[in-house]
């Protein structure tokens, strides 16, 4: 269809609305709740109510019930403190003046309720539609008033002379008072949309201490609808016109109100979510994305396509896809299915395992603590040494060579060394039927073979071979006596000298053959 004027856009949706009903409104709540009724401030608490202050209401205390103490059921009038609190007085007078009458006890019952009504008294009425919605209207002529029938003319006033006028906080004021018989309607052109903070997305916390239900937040919100609140990281529901939840903001206000006390040291965090989008005008500021005008927005079916984002740190729910290279400069731990080029060193905090079927090659040095495996199918790699004894084996699995005795000595740094069997004096040996048999060191005291020996099995000796129990000599001084007992044999090789005061003695029966 076509339009008059131009195309509705977005945000009208605010605007063009029928008023509710002003002729009467009754609010329900339970007297016999410490919640509801406060007894420390005189306060009963409706959310999002519709009163204001000095208007003439009728309080019953329901059937069944029983009165709040301080009231009976009778005509009161109204002390607004917010959207959701309000006081009462006995008089307009002392309404005005902030006179509230002390509550001293609960009633019984939870039907209790306080009219409004035209009763040619009251000329102030709160502006709301869709059933307890508070509209935002600053300009009469945002306004269409009829009574009767009869357009009532508009004035940007608080005290219209005729027609209707203006107050704060959205109050409709009629210059004369409407009775029970008037009909009345009316309906917004206009209403003002508080504007998305544009400058910070703030962020205010505070902790509950199970007393304190008001707090000041560092930004005013246009209502509840636009800061969200939790406790101890639980998101919080508003309060609405028709249902009591969580928390309300009043309009054009900085204070956020708990139904009831947060508890003692739960955290209370309110985010401000407005949009934060840029801070000059004209150009500056973002007029539409994806195509759409109005509130800028993503939603979780729009797809963003950029040329590079440049960030601090990312979350991802779902997969990531990356069509090219991913260069970065640090990665501390990867989770990869295939092929893992390193720049540099890999490190594990636990195992490293294969498929027994990968391998892996082109790696200079590995250096571990520990390989598991038998290392049956390593190459090039000395496991272990096998030790034997005239070519039987004793081990094959040792790793250590121990060289023990004076006469041994190893030498030499890194992978080389050098073991060193110095020749010495040879040892005690012990009694056996073969061989031969001496119970001191044997050594052989020469320094150097005279002549050759090269006939098999020659012993050449410089000195004395000397034979228990008989006696040969070779070209040697005899400078001790020398005895052959009896029963014994010696020979004597020339020449030899025997010395002063030494003697050859040859027992009895004994042979001594000097060659």
């Amino acid at each position: 269809m076509a339009y008059i004027g131009l195309k509705p856009t977005a945000g009208e949706n605010n605007s063009f609305r029928i008023l509710d009903t002003l002729s009467t409104f009754t609010a329900t709540f339970d007297g016999s709740s410490a919640s509801v009724v406060s007894l420390g401030s005189d306060t009963i608490k409706i959310p999002e109510h519709r009163f204001v202050t000095g208007q003439r209401v009728t309080y019953n205390k329901g059937a069944g019930g029983t009165v709040i103490t301080g009231l009976s059921d009778g005509v009161y009038f109204i002390i607004k403190i917010d959207r959701n609190l309000f006081q009462l007085a006995s008089s307009a007078s002392n309404a005005n003046n902030g006179t509230q009458i002390n509550l001293t006890g609960l009633g019984q019952g939870t039907a209790h309720t306080l009219a409004l009504a035209f009763d040619g008294v009251n000329t102030k009425f709160k502006i709301t539609h869709d059933n307890g919605t508070h509209a935002k209207v600053t300009r009469a002529s945002q306004l269409l008033i009829s009574i009767n029938g009869v357009l009532q003319q508009p004035h940007d006033s608080a005290s219209p002379s005729s027609g209707f006028g203006i107050d704060s906080d959205s109050i409709l004021v009629f210059s004369a008072a409407p009775i029970s018989s008037d009909i009345v309607f009316g309906s917004i052109y206009s209403t003002n949309i508080s504007s998305f903070e544009i400058s910070d997305n703030a962020i205010d916390n505070f902790t509950g201490d199970n007393n304190t239900v008001n707090f000041t937040m560092s930004k005013t919100p246009p209502d509840s609808r636009n800061v969200l609140v939790t406790l101890d990281g639980v998101v919080q529901y508003p309060s609405d016109a028709s249902t009591t939840r969580a928390y309300t903001v009043a309009t054009d206000s900085n204070i956020l109100s708990f139904t009831s006390a947060p508890a003692t040291n739960v955290a209370i965090q309110v985010r401000h979510i407005g949009f934060a989008g840029g801070a000059g005008g004209g150009g500056g500021l973002v007029s539409s994305v994806f195509g759409r005008t109005g509130d800028v927005v993503l939603t979780n079916s729009d797809d963003i396509t950029i040329r590079n984002i440049t960030g601090v740190a990312a979350t991802f729910t779902g997969s990531v896809s990356i069509g090219g290279t991913l260069t970065y400069e640090d990665v501390t731990n990867i989770d990869s299915i295939g092929i893992i080029t390193a720049r540099s060193d890999i490190r594990a905090q636990g195992n490293i395992i294969g498929d027994n079927a990968t391998n892996i090659s082109g790696i200079n040095s590995v250096t571990a603590t520990k390989f598991y495996g038998d290392g049956s199918e390593l190459t090039g790699i000395i496991s272990g040494i096998i030790v034997k004894e005239e070519g039987s084996a004793l081990s094959t699995q040792a790793t250590t060579l121990n060289f023990v005795g004076s006469n041994v000595t190893a030498s030499g740094s890194g992978a080389e060394k050098t073991i060193t069997v110095v020749a010495g004096a040879g040892g005690t040996f012990a009694a056996n039927a073969v061989g031969v048999h001496t119970s001191k060191i044997l050594g052989i005291n020469t320094t150097t073979i005279a002549g050759s020996a090269t006939s098999e099995g020659a012993i050449q000796v410089r000195g004395n071979i000397a034979i228990e129990e008989g006696l040969l000599t070779l070209d040697s001084n005899i400078n001790t006596s020398v005895n052959v007992p009896t029963g014994k044999n010696a020979m004597l090789i020339g020449p030899t000298t025997v010395g002063a005061g030494a003697t050859i003695d040859v027992a009895q029966g004994s042979t001594l053959v000097v060659v």
